[in-house]
């Protein structure tokens, strides 16, 4: 119970790493959340990859979004998570550019968060 009451003291609470941690989370979740539906197949996820000719790659794109999403949360990998996540949403940004799509923010804001959680986790 003292560990616990001293973690959660003002001073240890509100540090960059901390923040760094909630940043990662958030992301892990988006990234799991929207992963997933790609790997169930919802009718939304079909629609949008048969739209882009891009069907072949739906459960290849799930699969990557949920592995660097866990990735992202194990200490050991969340330089490689961080990356994966990166590499996927900037993927998403020039496919979304490429069909002429708007709403390229929030894939924008997922890569740079998954790296920005994992640059203060270290700090």
């Amino acid at each position: 119970m003292s560990t616990l009451k001293a973690y959660l003291n003002r001073e240890t609470l509100f540090t960059l790493p901390t923040l760094g941690w909630v940043v990662s989370a958030l992301v892990a979740f988006m990234m799991v959340m929207s992963g997933g539906s790609k790997v169930v197949g919802t009718q939304e996820m079909v629609g949008n990859f048969e739209f882009m000719n891009l069907s072949p790659y739906l459960m290849l794109v799930g699969l990557l979004e949920v592995v660097g999403a866990i990735m992202l949360m194990v200490p050991r990998l969340s330089q490689y998570g961080a990356t994966l996540i990166g590499s996927v949403m900037a993927a998403a940004v020039c496919m979304h550019l490429s069909l002429g799509f708007p709403g390229t923010e929030l894939p924008i804001m997922l890569g740079v968060g998954g790296f920005l959680g994992y640059k203060l986790r270290g700090l």
